[in-house]
């Protein structure tokens, strides 16, 4: 590869699926966090009498100040799961995404919370829709390159 990648580290399939006894609780708990922001934010516009969609709720949300404190976490958790080389692409969703090699392109390895394991992958440009089951066009094999 002749440019430096931009990503700190780059998986073979075996190096993240080893990754994900670690990735996975921090993902869980990420999404839980989600789930109580979400429901606190619906708490506060019904005490308030106002629809989600006011931009007053935002002043009212951080006066009860459940959710700061929450979304702290939420920010600390991506940086744990980012320390561990991978990409939070999809917090709300536990999306997660692990740099790989294909040939001389990077790819994303790609897991979703709640799948057993990094069955998918996508190119960078293409996302999250356009993901691939691992057999399909040429996905990284086990060492982390082309087959």
């Amino acid at each position: 590869m002749s440019e430096e990648s931009p990503y700190p580290r780059l998986f073979t399939i075996l190096e993240a699926r080893r990754v994900l006894p670690t990735i996975e609780p921090l993902m869980d708990e990420m999404r839980k966090a989600f789930a109580a922001i979400r429901a606190e934010i619906e708490a506060a516009a019904e005490d308030a009498g106002i629809p989600t969609s006011d931009p007053r709720l935002s002043e009212r949300v951080e006066r009860r100040g459940i959710a700061p404190p929450l979304v702290a976490r939420v920010n600390e958790l991506i940086g744990l799961v980012h320390a561990q080389g991978c990409l939070v692409n999809g917090p709300e969703a536990g999306l997660v995404d692990f740099p790989a090699l294909v040939g001389n392109e990077i790819v994303f390895l790609c897991w979703k919370h709640g799948e057993e394991t990094i069955g998918h992958w996508h190119r960078i440009p293409d996302g999250y829709a356009g993901r691939r089951p691992l057999l399909d066009s040429a996905p990284p094999d086990a060492s982390g390159t082309a087959h």
